[in-house]
């Protein structure tokens, strides 16, 4: 995220400046020269319009980007977030505004010599990990937002976890917005062959931070049979510009399971590339979408399946109210020299006013004959009027007959968030949607899958 104070008005940067000040802080000269790189290919793309194929259902027209580049950022006051609230955690790193506000690590796991860093340190402390895998996934040539990021990021986090080591408790990242400057950040997660481990990132800002815009990458590496589970929860407030592009390397025998929860924000953009290139590799992607007022929901994902007797399940779910709208582009794509594939894709979409909308396009792109399963399916529609029905003659108002059925909706998605307190956090954000608060005795048990084992 954007450091608070940090000078990212569009007339003071150039492609020279921005390699100038990356050399000031002593940053590698790979680093600076990817900086450049990336600054030149976000100067000369246009702001994605309707025309674009890609974002034809989503409208920037209201994106004054230099006007939000230009905001500027405050030192934090130090009151900001909860860094204590996450029980059992292995490992947290909170940021506020891209500056550390709090970090910890289990001392048995330090021993053993994981790592949970502010990306910035990373760079010093351990640059083997570091270069040759930032930026090698995330290729933001071809998107003006993740360019910017790429080129002007001034923190984020790194995660690292060793050969066969098993990471039992979540380890747990938090990047808060405090003052309404850009924040780009980077996230950069390395597990090698055999590790275990669970990684939650949560992205939260208080109403009060007003307009504001984001954007960052997250690229995750994992080794010949590791396991990771990757939670990616985007609860920043109503009036933010998200834009966030996820890509893996997994390895053979790997397995990575997604879980994405998107209910804050203005326009919410996020790029999913899950690409199964090791044999045996595996993926599984969960997603909940929740839309109040005005909010947009863009995701865009593909499982790209490369090595044989590959695996990938997609269930994606979207909840709309009010005048709130979603689109899902999803591909599965089978490539050539990819045997014996097994892949789904599913998108659920429940519209909770006449005013809500939502696109779904699911597609198949299959190359060769030798598929196990390759399969696709998406619904829009309304709350089933039976289901209202029947629990309105059971004596239950229709809003909180409404509310059961969402509940009941994103339940199987709720438990897959494996910290409790954040459990807490997405829940009662969910709730307060719905116009209701909620306790924590209220909250779903977290699910079997996403514990390590």
């Amino acid at each position: 995220m954007n450091q608070a104070g940090t000078d990212v008005r569009p007339g003071t940067l150039s492609a020279e400046t921005i390699e100038v000040r990356a050399r000031e802080r002593n940053e590698p000269a790979w680093l600076a020269q990817q900086r450049r790189a990336a600054w030149e290919h976000a100067a000369a793309l246009p702001i994605p319009t309707k025309t674009t194929e890609t974002w034809r259902r989503t409208d920037l027209g209201g994106l004054d980007l230099d006007a939000l580049l230009a905001r500027p950022g405050g030192a934090p006051d130090g009151t900001v977030g909860r860094a204590d609230d996450l029980g059992a955690a292995a490992g947290s790193l909170q940021l506020v505004d891209g500056l550390e506000q709090g970090r910890a690590v289990d001392p048995e796991l330090a021993k053993r010599g994981v790592l949970v860093l502010p990306l910035r340190e990373a760079l010093a402390l351990r640059p083997d990990l570091v270069e040759g895998r930032l930026g090698s996934l995330s290729a933001g040539q071809d998107s003006k937002f993740v360019s910017l990021a790429e080129a002007l990021w001034e923190n984020g986090t790194f995660v690292y976890v060793p050969r066969n080591v098993v990471v039992e408790a979540p380890l747990v990242s938090r990047s808060i917005m405090a003052s309404g400057a850009p924040s780009f950040w980077r996230t950069l997660i390395v597990v090698d062959e055999g590790a275990d481990v669970t990684i939650v990132e949560d992205y939260e800002s208080d109403d009060a931070v007003g307009e504001a815009l984001a954007s960052g990458t997250v690229e995750i590496f994992a080794g010949a049979s590791a396991r990771v589970r990757y939670a990616n929860l985007q609860q920043w407030n109503p009036e933010t510009w998200h834009f966030n592009r996820l890509r893996t390397s997994m390895g053979r025998d790997s397995k990575i399971d997604w879980l994405f929860v998107a209910v804050g924000a203005k326009i919410s953009r996020v790029e999913i590339d899950a690409t199964l290139a090791g044999q045996g590799a595996e993926t599984e992607l969960t997603g909940l979408i929740f839309g109040t007022g005005s909010q947009h929901f863009d995701h865009q994902t593909l499982q790209d399946h490369f090595g044989s007797d590959t695996r990938s399940n997609l269930n994606f779910k979207a909840a709309l109210d009010d005048s709130a709208s979603s689109n899902y582009q999803g591909m599965i794509r089978v490539n050539l020299a990819s045997l014996r594939t097994n892949s789904n894709l599913e998108n659920r979409n429940l519209l909770l006013s006449d005013h809500a909308h939502a696109d779904s396009d699911p597609k198949l792109e299959i190359l060769n004959s030798d598929i196990v399963r390759c399969a696709h399916g998406a619904t829009v529609g309304p709350v089933d009027r039976e289901t209202i029905f029947y629990l309105q003659t059971r004596g239950i108002p229709r809003p909180e007959a409404t509310r059961i059925v969402v509940e009941a909706f994103f339940d199987e998605v709720l438990k897959k968030i494996p910290v409790e307190a954040i459990r807490l956090s997405v829940w009662r954000t969910i709730q307060r949607k719905l116009g209701r608060e909620v306790g924590a005795s209220d909250v779903p048990e977290a699910e079997d899958q996403w514990q390590v084992g």
